[in-house]
């Protein structure tokens, strides 16, 4: 899949006039070969008539020569040099604008120009998706689980090689650093983006990731990767709804193998094995819902699903609920449910 990279605006333009300098070039020297050549013909006597006459037996001519076909005849001396000139320079410098044109049409550069506007066009209609700033380990890992939900993903990258790996996994890429400015983020469509994961190794990065989308996009729910415990404070302040510190989960997850081994061999089958998924269904998307008890719902019914927890607006849990529990359209269901569950499938 191909991949948009951002480069500062003075390489592009640099880029931008190089092609336009080849493509002058190239024309100028068919243009001017070709009318230096009419002139000379006209020069040397071999017409005779209107100048317009021949202007055009001119052209007849060069064409006939700088194309090989050669159909001349009746040539005096001083117009067979002239052709001989002609044909040895002409014909070179012909060749040497048609293969720089074709080149520049069908060449690398044309071809880059034409992923880019194509990559432009799909991030241009991109909306619910979620962009991820860095596909390191743990954003990489990040991007894949979002893949088995359906959620559209979106990666900024600026090593190339690390660029082109998240392309070669199948998923929309932007070569660019995340923290030059708004311009990535703007790229991305961070305005019309549901959700960003700042997954960067440096805090400061991700403190500045947090506060240019919280800028772009107020609404947004912003994910942040910390390295420090002290650094969650300053994300959280910069804008990030929750702060991941990868050295805290993983201290959380050993102290668990130890005290509920068994708890954590069933979370692990389940991310594993990929049958089943945990998810959050917000009922704002499912007014059909609203007014309805649990039991009421499809969820076990024909999904094989489990309500694990129902989350109202003020964010308390309700962790196995009855049965006869009414739901509010403000409340969000915890499921856990097989992996080709349809969050926009009807609820009732």
């Amino acid at each position: 899949m191909p991949r948009l990279t951002l480069q500062p605006e003075r390489i592009v333009k640099s880029e931008h006039h190089r092609l336009q300098r080849q493509m002058i070039t190239s024309a100028v020297i068919l243009i001017g070969v070709t009318i230096i050549s009419t002139i000379g013909f006209i020069l040397t006597g071999r017409y005779e008539g209107t100048m317009s006459y021949q202007i055009i037996e001119g052209l007849w001519d060069t064409l006939n020569l700088v194309s090989t076909v050669g159909n001349l005849d009746e040539l005096t001396t001083g117009q067979k040099i002239w052709g001989m000139a002609v044909i040895t320079v002409g014909l070179g410098a012909v060749l040497y604008g048609f293969s720089t044109m074709q080149g520049l049409i069908h060449g690398k550069d044309m071809y880059r120009q034409w992923e880019q506007r194509k990559m432009k066009q799909k991030l241009d209609a991109m909306k619910n998706h979620v962009v991820i700033c860095g596909y390191g380990h743990v954003g990489r890992r990040t991007a894949e689980e979002l893949r088995k939900t359906n959620v559209q993903v979106v990666i900024i990258e600026n090593n190339t090689h690390t660029a082109q790996t998240a392309s070669d996994d199948g998923f929309l890429v932007i070569e660019a650093d995340a923290t030059d400015g708004d311009l990535p983020l703007h790229q991305a469509q961070i305005t019309s983006a549901t959700g960003i994961i700042a997954a960067l190794s440096e805090d400061s990065k991700n403190v500045f990731i947090c506060m240019v989308a919280r800028e772009l996009n107020s609404k947004i729910r912003i994910i942040a990767r910390g390295e420090h415990e002290s650094s969650k404070q300053w994300l959280e302040r910069a804008g990030a709804n929750d702060v991941v510190i990868p050295g805290e989960s993983a201290a959380n997850l050993l102290a668990s193998l130890l005290t509920s081994p068994h708890l954590h061999e069933f979370f692990s089958q389940i991310a594993l094995r990929g049958e089943h998924m945990m998810v959050e269904v917000s009922l704002n998307d499912h007014p059909e819902a609203e007014g309805k008890m649990l039991e009421e719902l499809l969820i076990h019914k024909q999904h094989n699903g489990v309500v694990m927890s129902v989350r109202s607006l003020n964010g308390e849990h309700f962790f196995n609920p009855p049965s006869d529990r009414t739901l509010t359209k403000e409340d969000s269901l915890l499921l856990l449910v097989p992996s080709d569950f349809n969050q926009s499938a009807t609820l009732v």
